[in-house]
């Protein structure tokens, strides 16, 4: 059985970005890469990994459904129900031993809590409503939380909750712009679409709206001195301008909407934003 099909169920993309946000949380909360920290990020990859292969195993039928998902492995049957279930297990035990032979429960129970989350509620929530992206956002804040309590950060951090409030945010509008572009496919495989509710106008007011929130958690970071640095302020500012007029001009002005710009600016976003993060902390 080829080797790629599995990487294709553990969605190494999402894997990465998921492991890369927990260990620029660490950086940023030790001002350096942090002594010992290699094996609980390798606990937060195996755990994304296996979340993930677990959530093709739940969908796959639903995922058979939609032309972006359908060539996944299990609905293209590259690879078996079993198959599946078999790898999200194998990942999921290998996280969750890993993290538990640190001795950190807290860190542990982190990554418990995210799994359970992902693939116990919001998966579930996907099917009942257009609206299960803001709890499900939660998955995303979490592993910059879980990276911060590795490095030996303290939860109540203001700097931890201003980041993991960013990331919380951010998401709303990424999601909501993937559903605006496979509204039609998620409509088909039986989701429910925010496109139902809202009219296309109110559907770009709601994606710009959540956009300016994330952008004004980044301008606290100033605010209380989360960012010190006199040209990083102005030009973390002026980076928060661009995307917003970006993006808005995307949304309700160019004749043709182009998604992919609109990910690559938005995925360029939280890059730098953490990228600014470090810079300040190094």
């Amino acid at each position: 059985m080829s080797l790629r099909y599995y990487l294709q169920l553990i969605r190494p993309g999402v894997t990465i970005a998921v492991t890369a946000s927990a260990i620029a949380s660490a950086v940023i909360c030790s001002g350096g890469f942090p002594p010992g920290i290699l094996w609980p990020i390798a606990g937060i990859f195996l755990l994304a990994a296996g979340a993930s292969a677990l959530n093709q195993y739940q969908e796959w039928e639903y995922d058979e459904k939609m032309e972006r998902t359908k060539v996944r492995p299990i609905p293209s049957r590259h690879l078996t129900i079993s198959d599946g279930l078999r790898t999200a297990n194998i990942f999921l035990l290998s996280g969750f031993i890993v993290l538990i032979t640190e001795g950190n429960l807290l860190l542990f129970g982190l990554g418990l809590f995210n799994v359970l989350w992902y693939n116990g509620v919001y998966t579930l929530l996907k099917r009942k409503t257009a609206f299960a992206v803001i709890p499900g956002a939660l998955t995303g804040a979490i592993p910059v939380l879980m990276g911060w309590v590795a490095a030996g950060g303290k939860p109540s951090d203001p700097v931890l909750v201003f980041l993991a409030v960013f990331i919380f945010i951010w998401q709303m509008p990424h999601f909501w712009l993937i559903m605006m572009k496979y509204k039609d496919e998620y409509k088909k495989a039986g989701f429910p679409v925010l496109s139902d509710i809202f009219s296309p106008v109110m559907m770009k007011l709601t994606i710009i709206a959540w956009l300016i929130a994330a952008s004004a958690i980044t301008i606290y970071f100033s605010w209380f001195s989360i960012v010190k640095y006199a040209d990083l302020r102005y030009l973390l500012a002026g980076f928060n301008l661009f995307i917003v007029l970006f993006i808005g001009y995307q949304l309700f002005i160019s004749r043709k909407i182009s998604y992919r710009f609109i990910f690559l600016a938005g995925n360029l976003y939280i890059f730098v934003v953490f990228t600014f993060l470090i810079i300040e902390r190094l």
